[in-house]
């Protein structure tokens, strides 16, 4: 597919590539002159659309986002787009990391389909292709830079590939198999109010401000257990949950405690469903379906715990919200990761923020008491991003360490003129984590 996209970035194609599987779904993307544009289709089109929209634009209502732009409108999610460039409800930063992200969560999911068939020597689920000259959108929202996005996206499925979860595909629904075997942990109460069976793996990974690879490491030791299941499609779950502890009730159905497996072992694509309620803004990652049962409800209280993810010890799943709130700004995934494994386990909260276009706005929006800001990123490098924190009055006075493989003077001279508190060198180091954390911040 790599190929296929390079050979139409050189011919400088306008119109778009349909992507068909006779046993599976079909993808469409959308090129300008060559660039990449716009995406449809895939197995979870309209999921897809409503997490990008409440990622991006979480200030605003997407039910009434929806209503902006007839349902048969041609590019309708596009054209709704338009409308909220138009009416500057969207900066155009964020319009373009929106796109950019989406094109590059379907780029994956092709990736993954073509290699699940080939591995498994299926000649018949090959992906064949068309091409349609002229066909797009008649508005440019912006030229999407189509060799970093297909960079990201082979980094996110090579890496996703190396963890073993080849056969997983992100677009799988978590169900609660066997609720019994959550019982005892520090983390079933979070862990069940989490998989409540209508989100994906990316879903959940959004929700709970985790990446999804790390999240889906977590889960994947329960799926071993039998406590959890990878559906293809959304199964809500109706499982009470005891008021005074958070415990799966002991009224709980035995048919409800133990669910049909799922065919977990293989590359499962979740259908479209169009009737999904979108999340609730905000960053909780407690919000129990209105179908579920009534004692639910107090789950509400816990809508600021953030489930840990990536640790063995289930003793340590949980993070105090009185913690301060470590950000890292990294384009590098591993460097995140690495993070996020020593921060969460000494009981730090994180966010990992990848994309330095809308990096201030994503720090204004967390409001961290720390940052780790990478000095050499693509767009924009970390010098921009220090000198704009520094005048943002709700970021000031927060401390900054560059991380950074470089350690000259005219290097750290330079950090220091856009106030940057200190240096870390890469990579990262457990010790020197946590010495500057306590250097810096009373905890």
């Amino acid at each position: 597919m790599n190929q296929l996209i390079e050979q139409l970035q050189t011919k400088l194609f306008t119109g778009r590539l349909n992507l068909e599987a006779r046993d599976g779904p079909t993808w469409t993307l959308y090129f300008r002159l060559g660039r990449l544009i716009w995406q449809a289709g895939g197995s979870n089109a309209d999921e897809r659309w409503r997490r990008h929209l409440l990622r991006y634009c979480s200030n605003l209502d997407v039910t009434q986002l929806e209503q902006l732009v007839s349902p048969q409108e041609n590019y309708r999610e596009y054209s709704i787009l338009a409308k909220l460039r138009e009416q500057k409800l969207i900066e155009q930063q964020q319009l373009v990391s929106l796109i950019a992200s989406s094109i590059a969560e379907v780029l994956f999911d092709i990736m993954q389909y073509i290699e699940a068939k080939r591995n498994g020597n299926n000649p018949a689920g090959q992906l064949s292709h068309s091409t349609v000259v002229g066909e797009v959108p008649g508005v440019l929202l912006a030229v999407i830079p189509t060799e970093e996005v297909l960079k990201k996206a082979t980094q996110a499925w090579q890496e996703w590939r190396d963890a073993g979860l080849a056969t997983y595909s992100p677009n799988l629904f978590p169900i609660i198999q066997q609720i019994e075997l959550l019982q005892g942990q520090a983390s079933s109460k979070q862990i069940i109010a989490l998989v409540d069976g209508t989100k994906t793996l990316r879903g959940l990974g959004q929700k709970s401000g985790r990446d999804v690879l790390a999240l889906t490491r977590l889960l994947m030791t329960l799926v071993k257990t039998g406590a959890i299941a990878f559906s293809p499609t959304p199964k809500l779950r109706k499982i009470p949950i005891s008021h005074e502890t958070g415990n799966p009730s002991s009224a709980v159905n035995n048919s409800n405690s133990s669910l049909k497996p799922e065919e977990d072992t293989v590359l499962q694509v979740a259908p479209n469903f169009k009737k999904v309620a979108p999340p609730a803004i905000g960053k909780e990652i407690v919000s129990p379906s209105s179908a579920v049962n009534n004692a639910n409800s107090s789950l509400k209280t816990e809508e600021k715990t953030i489930l840990q993810v990536g640790l063995p010890a289930a003793s340590k799943a949980i993070i105090d919200v009185s913690r301060p709130l470590v950000a890292c700004v990294d384009d590098s995934p591993m460097i995140c990761r690495s993070l996020e494994e020593i921060l969460t386990h000494q009981g730090y909260r994180f966010v990992g923020i990848q994309e330095s276009l809308t990096a201030v706005l994503n720090l204004i929006k967390n409001k961290p008491d720390f940052i780790f800001l990478d000095l050499l990123m693509p767009k924009v490098n970390g010098y921009e991003i220090c000198s704009q924190i520094r005048k943002t009055p709700s970021l000031k006075n927060v401390p900054v360490v560059i991380l950074t493989g470089k350690d000259g003077i005219v290097d750290r001279m330079r950090a220091k003129l856009v106030g940057a508190t200190d240096f870390l060198g890469k990579p990262v180091e457990q010790d020197k984590v946590l010495n500057m954390l306590h250097k810096y911040l009373s905890v």
